[in-house]
């Protein structure tokens, strides 16, 4: 390599290198965004401490909520240990995750902040029981059955994860799973579709379906398709976790003309 080449390439490193470490790393604070959890400038001092809710976190985690995720800002059942400190007697982001990355002593400890070694059902089973089949248990979950109608294609992640704990008679494999229906086991029963183009079907019954392009923000699809999340979604303090308030099929009518 000549040498006008070498003084190139070591000047594209160099630069690359200064660009990557003058960016921001994740939870290391500015001393005006310590304000925002603490009442003056002694991060390390924990009686400076406001009180800390979820919606701190998402000025900088946006996407939070529509991500699945576990819920925040609800009341958890007996059995919490006392290392996962609750906000209000409320579980919130920071029973789960550390706030500063010095808090970890142990770097291999680090993965996304959390407060204990391991993730997955590792860590949540901190909390969470483990039946004999390895899966977590979870308490108030509203049981139903899903139906495999459509071979082509498979549910959106948000849907599998629903499905792979609401349905207690599931046996197939989660990844496996083609569009369906869902039937919530409550009175009187109705089933609902799940993994299919709602564009598609308002293409074909514009008299019966809104637009897609017209419905709420709160009422998402996935690629075009229906999930378990355009009607519910795990942060919601609605009624079976809608996404809205149903008062007079208010929810329905987002996607049904009538």
């Amino acid at each position: 390599m000549k040498r006008g080449s070498i003084v190139f390439f070591l000047v594209l490193v160099l630069g690359a290198y200064t660009a990557y470490s003058s960016k921001k790393k994740p939870h290391q604070f500015s001393e005006e965004e310590c304000r925002l959890c603490h009442r003056h400038d002694t991060r390390k001092d924990g009686t400076s401490l406001r009180p800390i809710s979820s919606s701190i976190c998402e000025g900088c985690h946006a996407d939070m909520r529509q991500k699945p995720s576990h819920p925040v800002d609800v009341y958890p059942g007996s059995g919490v240990p006392a290392d996962i400190p609750l906000v209000g007697g409320k579980l919130g982001c920071i029973s789960c995750h550390f706030v500063h990355p010095f808090s970890i002593s142990n770097i291999r400890f680090s993965y996304s902040l959390l407060r204990r070694p391991g993730k997955g059902m590792t860590f949540c089973s901190t909390c969470h029981g483990i039946n004999e089949k390895g899966h977590i248990v979870f308490e108030n979950v509203h049981r139903g059955s899903y139906q495999v109608t459509g071979l082509g294609g498979s549910l959106d992640t948000y849907s599998l994860q629903c499905v792979e704990c609401h349905d207690g008679r599931l046996y197939n494999p989660s990844g496996s799973l083609g569009a369906g229906t869902w039937e919530h086991l409550t009175f009187p029963r109705f089933k609902h579709p799940v993994g299919v183009s709602f564009q598609q079907i308002a293409a074909r019954r514009p008299r019966e379906f809104n637009s897609p392009g017209g419905l709420p923000q709160e009422t998402r699809l996935f690629d075009g398709r229906i999930g378990c999340g355009t009607c519910h979604n795990a942060y919601s303090r609605e009624k079976y976790m809608l996404v809205m308030n149903n008062w007079r099929s208010k929810l329905c009518l987002t996607c049904h003309i009538k």
